[in-house]
């Protein structure tokens, strides 16, 4: 069946599927995200996309991205992740889309032999010798190669095309892929079979992609909520701990479903600007209105919002200024989003280095308590109570043009009476203000402050 033919299916079918859905969802296992142990705080880490995506010379992008992934450019990256920034925290190494060469007799995924000729075990095992976790990549249902191979699902009488939702729908934000009806026999196994797959290999971590609603489809007509539900507990099933990821830009309207399933949701578009630099100021300032939405949903137990990759460290080639490189950095470690640079990491630069190894600012990410917006506009003030009584103040300053004061007052902060400021981008001590602190911030630049009264509340 063509793409164009399964997007013409009928109000009614997809009524009658909606329905089915409803009730599969009702009947469905509990598997709440944080029994696989995991999310306590946000995960710190690298990914390779923004490398694979980017059009910048020697990379991925132009049609090429799947080119750039090879164990040999990940042994170099986790190399480089465990000399300079694991001391810090960063710890998973995540394989992006385009690991996939084939499938096996069941219809698992197994890796391309030309880019992977140890397979994903022998990459596991090398992140793993680096004291990192290795996390993959997948997205919901059922290829069309997949489909036409129709092959036995592993310990079941079941094929492939018997697991289908017919007639046939898709299943994921592209369009994509064929839907998987969880209530037919053999669906759960299958994808119980592809989990314990990945856990044999080692596998950490699963960014699940193209998830909806959401991923510019948030209407229902493709809906991956059973495939999250059966992913979340097939993950569990396997006995590793494995952290879930969702993606991309999910709808807020089923945060709790969200944040039930899995350890962490990408609330925004992609940070990748798919150009000649790795991102740009305007995919950055697209997570202010993103987490204006979401900041109340976040924290343990919760799950974790994901703002996409940190591109921060490699200068010229991140695409943002100094100025923006840093605000990037505040927004991400006030919002409690997990941290995960997609630069070039044998290519570093010491502010990039300096950016990212910041204790004092991880310390604010990984306390897992994310900032509320006290003001929007142009110029804003976010905080997030400590429970040493202090409280952490990032502002920020949005205007394209001009350098303009940006100002937090106590009384916002539910302070009376003076209070301490230190600069934690700085690391030092600003001394005692009375009933506020304002400072003149260029377009697009940040400050990051830890707030003390003299008498905590």
């Amino acid at each position: 069946m063509s793409n164009g033919n399964i997007r013409s299916l009928g109000l009614r079918s997809r009524a009658c599927a909606i329905t089915a859905l409803a009730a599969l969802l009702a009947s469905a296992p509990t598997v709440r995200a944080d029994d696989n142990r995991l999310g306590k705080t946000p995960y710190m880490g690298w990914s390779s996309w923004s490398l694979q995506a980017t059009h910048y010379p020697g990379y991925g992008g132009g049609g090429h991205w799947q080119d750039w992934l090879t164990a040999e450019h990940l042994k170099a990256q986790s190399d480089a992740l465990h000399r300079l920034l694991q001391r810090h925290g960063y710890t998973y190494l995540n394989i992006d889309s385009g690991w996939q060469g084939a499938y096996d007799a069941y219809g698992r995924p197994i890796p391309n032999v030309g880019r992977f000729p140890g397979g994903i075990t022998e990459m596991a095992r090398y992140a793993h010798h680096n004291r990192q976790k290795l996390g993959i990549y997948w997205i919901p249902g059922i290829n069309g190669d997949l489909y036409q191979l129709n092959p036995p699902i592993l310990g079941t009488p079941y094929r492939i095309q018997d697991i289908l939702v017919r007639p046939l729908h898709p299943a994921n934000g592209w369009g994509g892929g064929y839907k998987i009806d969880y209530a037919k026999p053999g669906a759960q196994e299958y994808i119980n079979s592809c989990a314990a797959l990945f856990a044999s290999w080692g596998i950490d971590f699963l960014k699940f992609d193209g998830v909806t609603p959401g991923s510019d489809h948030n209407d229902l007509s493709i809906d991956a909520r059973p495939d999250v539900s059966a992913w979340s507990a097939a993950l569990k099933r396997t006995g590793r701990p494995i952290w879930l990821e969702l993606s991309w830009n999910l709808d807020h309207d089923y945060a709790d479903f969200w944040r039930k399933y899995a350890n962490g949701r990408r609330i925004t578009d992609d940070v990748d600007i798919y150009g000649p630099t790795l991102t740009a100021w305007w995919a950055v300032r697209r997570a202010f209105p993103a987490l204006h939405t979401w900041a109340g949903d976040a924290g343990p137990g919760k799950g974790w919002n994901d703002l996409d990759s940190l591109d921060i460290g490699n200068g010229a080639m991140d695409g943002l200024t100094d100025d923006e490189r840093q605000t990037t950095m505040t927004l991400w470690a006030v919002s409690c989003a997990p941290l995960y640079p997609g630069d070039d990491l044998t290519k570093l630069d010491a502010y990039g280095l300096k950016l990212l190894t910041n204790d004092e600012v991880i310390a604010v990410d990984q306390a897992g308590r994310p900032a509320s917006p006290i003001t929007a506009g142009q110029q804003q003030a976010w905080y997030a109570r400590s429970p040493d009584g202090s409280q952490i103040v990032a502002l920020f300053n949005l205007d394209d043009h001009d350098t303009v004061p940006v100002t937090v007052r106590w009384a916002d902060l539910g302070l009376t009476g003076p209070a301490r400021v230190r600069d934690l981008w700085a690391r030092a001590d600003l001394g005692t203000f009375t009933d506020a602190f304002s400072a003149p911030l260029p377009p697009h630049a940040s400050r990051l402050l830890r707030v003390t009264p003299r008498r905590p509340r």
